[in-house]
């Protein structure tokens, strides 16, 4: 008679040394802290250091000003009224009228060097290449026409004007379905603007202002505009 053998399975049961894995981890938090302080004192570039996409600050920069709208008292700009009433844009900081300039002086820190800005400026619904105008203390650096128009989108136009001390880039996104759009075609379009600033002076001034379509603005109301997203880095020794 033969004898029926079963094949054996062992359980290895694997025992975690907690002790060893919280000493791991605490390792690897202090190695990603060490590499965000370990930004270069100054910048690699002249809009600052990023580290996995986010902003790092260096050992001379601080920051001055982070304004994305949602919280905090109303920003300080000359017109406009926050709104949060638009779901896909979220809190913005909306022109009333949209044919009135807005102006901000903004206070920067005793022995700045230059100073880093990003603001992104959004064309609301139908625009017809009507263009905004943004200044830096009183000069005029960019001026970029919008319209979420199938047929006047590939005429949109970037300008830049060349200002000693000011190294300005850019970023055109859409147009995109947000929601002011009352119909085909009145989408929002967003410029995402960086700019860095050498100055020693106690403020900045920044300026947006409406400006016709080159051909001339057409009959009706003036198009909408907002501001988001405004960072304000200063640099100093």
């Amino acid at each position: 008679m033969g004898v029926s053998v079963r094949p054996r399975y062992l359980l290895r049961v694997v025992k975690l040394d907690w002790l060893l894995v919280t000493v791991g981890l605490m390792a690897l938090a202090l190695l990603v802290a060490s590499l965000i302080r370990s930004a270069p004192a100054y910048p690699v570039t002249a809009f600052g250091t990023k580290i996995g996409g986010l902003r790092a600050l260096g050992a001379t920069e601080r920051l001055v000003l982070f304004e994305d709208l949602s919280t905090g008292p109303a920003p300080d700009w000359s017109g406009g009224k926050r709104d949060d009433t638009q779901v896909g844009l979220g809190a913005i900081w909306l022109a009333t009228p949209g044919d009135a300039p807005m102006t901000r002086r903004i206070a920067l820190p005793p022995q700045t060097q230059r100073s880093i800005v990003t603001m992104d400026l959004i064309a609301i619904d139908a625009w017809a290449l009507e263009r905004l105008e943004l200044s830096v203390n009183g000069a005029p650096v960019l001026r970029q026409s919008f319209s979420s128009q199938p047929d006047l989108i590939a005429a949109q136009h970037r300008e830049v004007l060349a200002q000693d001390g000011i190294t300005l880039r850019s970023r055109l996104t859409g147009p995109q379905e947000l929601g002011f759009a009352a119909g085909p075609g009145l989408l929002e379009t967003r410029l995402s603007v960086e700019m860095a600033i050498t100055t020693t002076a106690p403020e900045l001034q920044l300026s947006i202002t409406p400006l016709p379509a080159a051909a001339g603005m057409a009959d009706g109301e003036p198009p909408r505009w907002a501001i988001d997203n405004l960072v304000v880095i200063a640099v100093t020794p």
